[in-house]
Order: structure tokens, then sequence, then C-alpha cells
């Protein structure tokens, strides 16, 4: 049996102005997260992972089944809250979950309600009035209540204040706890991503740009801050991308320590998500090709166990 919850392999799909062309894993008991600027293919990479839509080319598996023909036996054990995904705004809380009582027959509506109340969520009230911050918070528990072997959470934490973030990631936190549990994440705030995650897909123009664990990131990678003359000297071995910003070169690697050793006095920020996107990102399509190339090497030499 398979020690990943999700697979893709080169899933490819083309629109008029954008090809997105994805290979990832998300192995059991790991917290993956999925990384990028809006129009990256985030979203899409979640719709083909759930079945909402199929590749035009390449595979992908969910807990072990095809992603185009996924059985409602695997459906069942997935729960997911896409950003782009609303309830009926006439629906109430109540509603809702007699509504995913009837579609999963593990749905545990104590478990809801008992959540809802936690976060201060009505059940009496129309999903039209609910602020951005109560939907998302809404969808996550509702995806959770049935107590699945996979969470897909696209933004989960969108528009919460710093209390009801934290409350909703040590749940997600304690939803891990159960063995063979794994969870794959979107958000736009890198401190969530980093405070829980295992690893990281970074993706840039439908395509996977860096695969990562959140422990190297912190302890070897790094943002070189360079003048013209420092850039013009640098030595190029162990640099990722380069672009210029905020009037500097800025240089990302993953080998820290060596730029600490061999070029004293430069300025050198630690990695950190928000870093990494920037540069990586902001970094001319031409660079783009053999930095993956580069970092696709090292990441299957250092492949996750």
């Amino acid at each position: 049996m398979s020690d990943d919850a999700i697979t893709l392999d080169h899933a490819t799909k083309r629109y008029a102005d954008f090809t997105l062309d994805v290979t990832m894993r998300v192995p059991k008991d790991r917290i993956t997260a999925l990384v990028g600027v809006n129009g990256s293919g985030k979203t899409t990479t979640f719709r083909i992972i759930l079945g909402l839509a199929e590749p035009d080319t390449g595979s992908g598996t969910l807990l072990g089944a095809d992603v185009t023909r996924l059985p409602n036996a695997v459906k069942r054990r997935v729960g997911s809250a896409l950003a782009e995904a609303s309830f009926d705004a006439v629906f109430t809380g109540g509603d809702i979950i007699k509504q995913q009582a009837v579609f999963y027959p593990a749905f545990d509506a104590t478990l809801c309600r008992g959540l809802l109340e936690r976060f201060g969520l009505p059940t009496d009230r129309p999903m039209g009035d609910f602020s951005t911050g109560m939907a998302a918070k809404f969808r996550t528990i509702v995806a959770m209540a049935h107590r699945p072997e996979v969470l897909i959470l696209d933004e989960p934490t969108a528009g919460l204040d710093v209390v009801a973030r934290g409350e909703l990631l040590d749940l997600l936190r304690a939803y891990m706890e159960t063995p063979g549990h794994s969870i794959l994440i979107s958000s736009h705030n890198a401190k969530d991503i980093e405070s829980l995650c295992d690893d990281f897909y970074l993706i840039d123009r439908g395509r996977i740009r860096l695969h990562e664990t959140i422990d190297r990131l912190r302890d070897d990678y790094a943002t070189l801050i360079l003048t013209d003359a420092q850039a013009a000297s640098l030595d190029r071995s162990h640099i990722l991308a380069n672009v210029r910003m905020h009037g500097a070169v800025h240089a990302l690697t993953d080998e820290r320590r060596y730029y600490e050793e061999n070029m004293p006095g430069v300025q050198i920020a630690r990695g950190d998500i928000d870093g990494l996107i920037a540069v990586m990102t902001m970094a001319g399509e031409s660079e783009h090709a053999p930095t993956a190339q580069k970092i696709d090497e090292a990441t299957r030499e250092r492949s996750l166990s």
C-alpha cells in the first residue's frame, strides 16, 4: 500500500493563456503546503486532485484511486474546503449540517456543532450573512466533521484575526495526531505555513519551481542582498534565482553558510516563505528553467522518506 495520500505525475491542464503541469506528492502523516501568488495554479491543482477538473494529460491519485475516476467510497474519506466554493447563501448552518449528514455517513453532527460554537459561528443564520472569515472557518469545520483521512484546504485562515487563526491552526494540529492523516493546504500567510507544515511546494506560472522541507528552509536558505559590485563578483554555484528589487540584487541560495563564510559583510536575510516567493516569482522566465532543473535534481536526492 502506498505511503502517499496524494500524487500527481505531470498532471496538465491547458487554457487559452495558461498551462498547468504539476508533479507532486503528499505523504501520509504530513502537512504539505502549496504556495504561490494568485493565478499561479493552486486552485486548479486542488480541483484536479478532487476530481473536479480532469487533467488533459498525466495522472494523479487520491488515497490510491485515479483522480479521474474517484469512487464515492474514496470521496467520503476526504474533506475539502476550497476558497472559491460556497454554500447556498440562504442555507443556515443547521441546514448544512443536515445536508452533510446525508452525504457523509460518518458525519459527526455533535462534533460539528461543538466546533462551530467554539469558534463563535451561529447555526441559525443564513450563509449569506457570514463574513469572509466566518465562511472560511465554517468550511474548514464542516470539512473536518466527517473525520476524513485527508484534508485539502484552500486559504482556510483567510479573513481571520490572529486569535482565530491560531485556534484554527491548533485544530489542524490536533487532527494530525491521528496516524495516517494528511493535509494539503494553501495560504497567503507565510507564518501559518512555516509554523504548521512539514514541507511545501512553490508553484509559479503553472509549474512547480521548488519542493523543500520547512526545516531546511529555516536552516539552509537565505536571500543575499547585494550591491551591483557584489553581484558582479558573486559565486553563483549555489544561487537558485536572483532579481533586482528595492534598489539591490536579491539572490536566493540554499547554502546560506557557504556565503556567510565566503562573503563576509554581505547582507543576508534568513530563509522564509515570503522572501522565497518574492525572488522566485519575480525572477524572469529565462532564469526559471535552469533553476527548476537544479532544484528538481536536489529534491530527488533528498526525497522525503
